[in-house]
């Protein structure tokens, strides 16, 4: 990848992004992939050696990127983190809110109190303080975009997934929390968008996805939700896509 080939013409070059749980996964590689536009990346994970990580990858190509460590299940933690970022003068343009754990099988199944209060604090209550801290420099870009890793798990009534009641609840609070945002924030000139993904996998930050099998017969890919999350944010502010719902198989059903 060369930056330059890519970054003059890009609607992204030089906005500031917070990226939250950009230390693997989709997290780590929306990073990658905004950097490549010519955003400048902020990005947290629960390890600080994680983050870093995946700022490595990004100088690596020649894009700029700070990593710090965050766990978003604790207040604290969430709090140094917003701190740090506000110290930069720069408004912050686009905050991704894609940090989640993770956490599957049926209440009471040997399931800890503490993995549920995690699963529940880093999929939404992180999020929540997150974005309140952040407001003001978001309120000072020309025109913010937060968006919002949802998930199926937290569409009404949609129940094939492993995932734990747990991670359902906090995925449904995340979807009640994008959707109000989204309706006060847009008279700020701030579009709110929740992305509505089911699971997905990701082969590579260079992968060519393969346009020849049925709907249905492979799993969605990382990228292509990638390219849709770039279409919402790269729209004229007279576009507000609130809301995308993506159609596709589970891992089960693929199997």
């Amino acid at each position: 990848m060369i930056f330059n080939e890519v970054n003059e013409s890009s609607v992204l070059k030089d906005k500031r992004v917070v990226v939250t749980g950009g230390g693997r996964d989709f997290g780590q590689a929306v990073s990658v992939w905004l950097a490549r536009e010519g955003a400048h990346v902020d990005l947290c994970a629960r390890q600080l050696a994680s983050a870093e990580a995946t700022c490595e990858l990004i100088r690596r190509e020649g894009g700029i990127a700070r990593g710090y460590q965050c766990d978003m299940s604790d207040a604290q933690s969430v709090s140094h983190f917003a701190a740090q970022l506000l110290q930069d003068n720069l408004p912050i343009d686009i905050l991704i809110l894609s940090a989640a754990q993770w956490l599957e099988g049926h209440l009471g199944e040997g399931d800890s109190d503490a993995d549920i209060v995690s699963t529940v604090n880093s999929g939404i209550t992180g999020s929540i303080l997150l974005t309140k801290a952040l407001l003001p420099s978001l309120r000072r870009s020309p025109g913010a975009d937060i968006v919002a890793m949802v998930s199926v798990c937290g569409i009404p009534q949609f129940t094939e997934s492993v995932a734990h009641p747990a991670f359902f609840a906090a995925k449904h609070a995340m979807s009640g929390f994008s959707q109000n945002l989204a309706h006060h924030l847009s008279k700020e000139n701030i579009r709110v968008t929740g992305l509505y993904p089911p699971d997905f996998e990701l082969n590579g930050f260079d992968e060519v996805l393969d346009n020849q099998k049925k709907m249905g017969e492979q799993m969605l890919n990382g990228r292509s939700v990638w390219e849709t999350l770039r279409f919402v944010i790269t729209q004229p502010r007279s576009c507000h896509i609130k809301a995308i719902y993506f159609q596709g198989p589970t891992f089960q059903d693929v199997e």
